[in-house]
């Protein structure tokens, strides 16, 4: 049988998703509260930080979904690229988001004092101005990075998937043939 073809079922993804969850929302504090909005870091952690949240909900999704059912792996390979490619393009706008509200607490920690939302709002608008010619990159390598991501972690389920053995009646043999030396007479 081939390994695309083998019959899995989904584990319960409760604690991996509560641990993740865990960790991106540490991730997140430590981003919103640390880091300044124009440095380097800030903008790579914005990325980092919507992709763990874009995972968390796409697993939660999942759990709810599938756990515990019976698949294929190539079935859970499909949902995993066909997820995480729209968790990969949903991630652009979650860290531009992300990345709006480290602005905006900036600009309300400066000498002037801006309030909270005109300093997201304006920096919402910056940010879309000036990812607004590249776009259709930003959506394409979130696509493709999201799909890979979202195979990679199908994948890591499905290995730690409980494996189904074929189910064959008792008149087939090991080919799944009938033949005449297996019928009871």
């Amino acid at each position: 049988m081939a390994r695309a073809q083998e019959t899995i079922r989904i584990p319960r993804l409760r604690a991996f998703v509560v641990s993740l969850a865990t960790l991106v929302v540490i991730g997140l504090l430590v981003f919103l509260h640390r880091y300044r909005g124009a440095d380097r870091t800030a903008m790579a952690l914005s990325v980092l930080g919507g992709a763990g949240l874009c995972l968390v909900v796409a697993l939660i999704w999942f759990q709810c979904r599938f756990g515990g059912q019976v698949m294929t792996r190539l079935t859970l390979w499909g949902i995993g690229l066909r997820n995480g490619a729209v968790a990969g393009v949903c991630n652009t706008g979650v860290s531009v988001v992300l990345l709006a509200l480290r602005w905006a607490i900036d600009q309300q920690a400066s000498p002037t004092g801006v309030l909270f939302l005109p300093a997201f709002l304006h920096a919402v608008g910056s940010l879309g101005m000036e990812m607004a010619r590249a776009l259709p990159a930003y959506v394409a390598a979130g696509a493709v990075v999201g799909a890979l991501v979202g195979l990679a972690v199908a994948e890591a389920i499905g290995i730690s998937a409980k494996r189904i053995a074929p189910t064959l009646s008792p008149c087939e043999s090991d080919t799944g043939v009938l033949h005449s030396s297996n019928v009871e007479r």
